[in-house]
């Protein structure tokens, strides 16, 4: 049974009718009086391996756990840039480009933590936020998130190669936060170049080492290619200004 056919049984089974999206292929799924439009492209990579019934099942929960938020479950101290592939048919409400493949993503994290939504002009309206405030809370969330976080430091071949401790389930994001310089100065240098080829994956290291770079292309290749969530195989350097792509690692092609 394809990942597929196991999400339809189990929207079957608990009642709920769906029909396919002509333009998308994706599942318009009829819950109370709305209709959720559900992409199966991250679950079906996180389960290439075999279909795991139970993991479809929380993968309903969390949908269904969804349609259950109130405006209260909302909040501005829980809004955050993250890092998305910009390959999606439907663009995020609030995205800006940060290369040519990523884009940063204005979402919002449930209280629990595991629940990441992207936000929608409804949602800034019963926040009572513009879209600019919003993204100042966004950079102040993640900067607290780095000021919570801690760096630790792997020594390859007289190189350290930095990698993030934190409770910040897309710790990819990192990279946007404008205080990033005061957690990695002291143990990699400034400025930094740094992958994220997953949204909950981040090595730094310092931009002198560039030797270190090729280094590490086999692992960013590798995660990016298993990643239900992956982002890009791109190389960014991080200055005082900004984030920029200076290059990426060829990944293989999906299959057709």
């Amino acid at each position: 049974m394809s990942v597929r056919e196991q999400f339809e049984r189990e929207l079957t089974e608990r009642g709920f009718s769906f029909e396919i999206d002509p333009e998308s292929g994706c599942h318009l799924v009829s819950v109370d009086e709305s209709q959720l439009k559900i992409s199966l492209e991250n679950l079906e990579r996180e389960l290439a391996d075999g279909v795991d019934a139970d993991r479809v099942a929380r993968f309903v929960d969390t949908i269904l756990a969804s349609t259950q938020t109130s405006d209260d479950d909302y909040a501005a101290d829980r809004l955050y840039w993250s890092l998305e592939p910009n390959d999606y048919e439907e663009k995020a409400d609030y995205c800006e480009p940060v290369s040519n493949s990523v884009d940063r993503v204005l979402v919002h994290l449930s209280q629990c933590g595991t629940m990441i939504t992207w936000v929608t002009p409804d949602i800034l309206e019963g926040l009572g936020l513009s879209a600019e405030d919003a993204s100042s809370h966004a950079f102040a969330n993640l900067a607290r998130e780095v000021e919570a976080a801690t760096l630790e430091a792997q020594n390859v071949d007289g190189m350290p190669l930095g990698f993030v401790i934190t409770e910040l389930p897309f710790k990819a994001a990192m990279i946007l936060a404008p205080n990033l310089r005061q957690l990695v100065e002291e143990k990699l240098g400034w400025p930094v170049l740094a992958v994220v080829p997953d949204r909950d994956f981040l090595y730094m290291w310092g931009a002198q080492h560039e030797e270190l770079t090729q280094r590490i292309g086999p692992v960013v290749v590798r995660e990016f290619t298993r990643s239900p969530y992956s982002i890009s195989t791109e190389v960014y350097q991080i200055v005082d200004d900004g984030v920029r792509a200076i290059g990426a690692f060829p990944a293989p092609e999906e299959p057709s």
